[in-house]
């Protein structure tokens, strides 16, 4: 068989292919999977305290109803110190910040994977068109050991 770089180029143009249409997929993905993240973060950033609400319509935030149902019973308010408000407010100040930062570590690995995915793709494309230069050596080779044999 002659040595013909019109197959090697098909083969290389279909592993670039294939590689583009996988790049362009994860990296959709990825942004989706950061906006919704993202979302999360956000929501959990502005819940404290409030910011607005759906159709218009203002909620109070987890602190101002925390602090109202402790003021109701008279355990919060001015001139008032109550280790048990003290003990909720710290304790909601904790669980928040633990929740937000578990949020953001989920964001930050479900990213890595996606990065993961990306190199993974990219040392996949690389090693086919490593395999591709292999194949056509060989096939130079054997054509000019075909022809030496003529001899």
């Amino acid at each position: 068989m002659a040595y013909d770089p019109s197959i090697f180029e098909q083969q290389r143009r279909g592993l670039e292919l294939g590689f583009s249409q996988n790049a362009a997929l994860n990296a959709y993905r990825r942004y989706i999977a950061e906006n919704a993240g993202q979302r999360a973060i956000t929501t959990g950033q502005e819940s404290a305290f409030g910011f607005g609400g759906q159709g218009g319509a203002s909620y109070l935030g987890q602190v101002p109803k925390l602090t109202a149902s402790y003021g109701k019973r008279g355990l919060q308010g001015m001139g008032t110190k109550s280790g048990i408000y003290n003990k909720a407010l710290g304790q909601y100040t904790s669980d928040r910040a633990k929740n937000l930062g578990y949020a953001q570590s989920d964001l930050a690995n479900i990213l890595r994977g996606y990065d993961l995915s990306q190199t993974q793709g990219l040392e996949t494309y690389q090693e086919g068109l490593k395999n591709i230069e292999i194949d056509k050596a060989r096939q130079i080779a054997a054509d000019a050991q075909a022809l030496l044999q003529l001899r």
